[in-house]
């Protein structure tokens, strides 16, 4: 048992070439993208497997949490996310623990739309805390 998940003693998941191609080139997309991730349907696009296999592909690295889903349509690479905890970190050290919205746009670099489902990740992970407009840096 591992978890939520009961398996065979000594079976595991075995990946053809392509499909070991294809959770490179996802991870790499993922890593190389930072804090602007492009779309589940883009990087699926360049895969060399169907579809339904590059889906399995994005789950099995989820579980492995290699990748992180912040929202039902953001996923991240981890190395994003652990430099954006760093970056807090800084912030906090430098600037205090009060962390509005525009400023949190201009540190990341990243728009509203990537801000917001950040942010709310980042509250979900007790990194922030919402007070009122805005973030609280615990």
């Amino acid at each position: 048992m591992s978890g939520d998940l009961v398996q065979h003693v000594g079976r595991e998941i075995a990946l053809s070439s392509d499909e070991s191609r294809a959770k490179e080139l996802i991870e790499k997309e993922f890593e190389h993208a930072g804090l602007s991730v492009p779309s589940f349907a883009a990087v699926l696009e360049k895969l060399p497997v169907e579809s339904s296999r590059a889906q399995k592909i994005l789950l099995m690295l989820l579980r492995e949490k290699v990748l992180v889903k912040v929202a039902s349509d953001l996923v991240f690479h981890r190395s994003a996310v652990a430099r954006l905890r760093e970056l807090l970190a800084k912030y906090r050290k430098e600037r205090g623990d009060k962390l509005p919205i525009p400023a949190f746009k201009e540190l990341t670099g990243v728009t509203r739309k990537y801000a917001i489902p950040l942010l709310e990740y980042l509250d979900r992970e007790h990194v922030t805390r919402r007070v009122g407009d805005e973030r609280v840096i615990l």
